[in-house]
Order: C-alpha cells, then structure tokens, then sequence
C-alpha cells in the first residue's frame, strides 16, 4: 500500500512538471498582441469602379511581433449605400498568430448616378394591340450595367382593351440599395393596326433644366400599309414641355396616311 502511495505521489509530480513546463513554454511563444489597422482618412472619393488597391489607399496594419502587416491588408466587404453615394468599407488583416483584427471608413463614389430608364418603344397603343411592355423599358446602372431584369412595372389604373391614358409606375433597384422610380402615362387608343407608326430614335430623355431640344430631330420615320411614303414634315407635333421646371412632359407626334388613319407616337421627357 505504501509503494503505490509513493508511486502516485510521483506521477502526479511528474505531470504537474509537465504541464508547468508546456503552459510556460506555450506562453512564452504565444503573442497577446494584435495588429492595429489605421486609417489616414475617415472619408475618401474614389471610383464607382474602383479596384481593391484603390480602396486601399492610405490604409496601413502594424503589430508588435510581426511588424509592417500593410501588404496583408484586405477589402473584406463594401456595404449599400447608407447615403447617396456613400458607402462602408471594412477591412481585416491577421497576424502570423491569426490575430485578426478588422476597420472601417466610408468611401464615397464620384461622380455615381442612380439608375436611368430607357424606353425602346413608344407607349401609345392602338386597343387592338397585343400588349406587352415588359421588354420596352430598359434599366442601365452606372455600377452594375444593364439590370433590366430587375424592373418591376406596376399599375393601379390600368385596364386592357379600354382606351384611354392609365399610368405606369417602373421601379428598379441596383446592388447597392439605391431604387429609381418614374411614373409614365401609358395610352390606349381605338385605331386600325394599319394606322402609321411613327418611329423615334428614343422615346424617353432626360433633361437639364433650361436646355434647349429640338424634338423634332427625334423623327426617324415613318411605316405605313400604303404603297405612297408620307414625308416626316407631315408630322404635327404637340408638347406641353416646360423646361425651366422640373417634372415628367409629354411630346406627341401626329400624323395622318391618305386613308384618314391616324398614328400616334409619344416621346416622354423628364425635366431636371
């Protein structure tokens, strides 16, 4: 009995030798420093575009142990706007001892423009007419591109096969939260699908206030069922464009074939 006594007694100080001797040695070998990311500004302007070099601009990391950790640096994440324009960068950089340690400061984009629509078609239609606009309007971002396929068309007034002026509304939303909207009339009219179509080169413009347009350099020309061309002066023009105002305007173009059909296109103008 007292031999394994004894026996015990110097196993258990053996180990707790043993594990005096690692613990000491693992905290003599284990750094309790972390790296420090600094930041020389809390707001930079760069590029919609702008590369993760660029992002980093100014941003440097320094530890104690590891020294300069500037080129370890990374752009973990950009956030969605929490502004207009201006977003959160967050950046993180780890250590040789996987310390990670993580910054932030926004970044404001130059020159960033919310998403723009464009119209492929004109939005006056005969009753008779098949109706689909979900590939006339068009979206293009200045971060994302072409993002017509996250249009949403919604309408509270809009009744098929009925003539009359109903409105649109068309949203879109790009990667960065920031949602464009326009409200657009959309016509329906009782006249022959052989009526005259009246073709333009855009049937939605932006403008600046006060500029000056010349609305019928928008005419390309003119389709009919008849054999005889109708000349493009033939076209009467009507707006009620204001441009020292900010607003969506309407221009209407008009014209009449040798059989008393009717077109009708319009070119819907957005102010400011």
């Amino acid at each position: 009995m007292r031999l394994l006594r004894w026996f015990i007694v110097i196993v258990f100080v053996i180990t707790t030798a043993l594990f005096a001797t690692f613990y000491l040695k693992e905290k003599m070998t284990t750094d309790d420093t972390v790296p420090v990311i600094t930041v020389d500004k809390e707001l930079i302007e760069v590029s919609f575009h702008a590369t993760d070099e660029e992002l980093l601009q100014g941003v440097t990391a320094y530890d104690e142990k590891d020294k300069d950790l500037t080129d370890r640096i990374i752009v973990e994440s950009v956030s969605k706007f929490l502004e207009d324009g201006v977003c959160k960068v967050v950046y993180a950089v780890c250590d040789n001892d996987n310390n990670v340690v993580n910054a932030t400061r926004k970044i404001k984009y130059k020159n960033y423009e919310s998403p723009k629509f464009y119209v492929e078609e004109s939005l006056c239609y005969s009753i008779y007419d098949n109706i689909d606009i979900s590939g006339a309007i068009q979206a293009k971002d200045c971060i994302d591109g072409d993002i017509s396929r996250s249009i949403i068309v919604t309408s509270e007034d809009f009744t098929g096969s009925v003539a009359g002026v109903f409105n649109i509304e068309v949203s879109v939303t790009n990667s960065k939260g920031d949602t464009s909207t326009i409200k657009l009339p959309l016509v329906l009219e009782d006249r022959s699908l052989s009526a005259p179509v009246i073709n333009l080169r855009e049937y939605l413009i932006y403008a600046d206030i006060g500029e000056q347009i010349d609305f019928e350099s928008y005419l390309v020309d003119i389709q009919t069922k008849q054999q005889t061309e109708i000349p493009l002066e033939s076209v009467r023009i009507e707006s009620n464009v204001d441009m020292s105002k900010e607003g969506l305007y309407s221009v209407h173009y008009y014209v009449t074939d040798s059989s008393g059909a009717q077109g009708h296109s319009i070119l819907n103008v957005i102010v400011g």
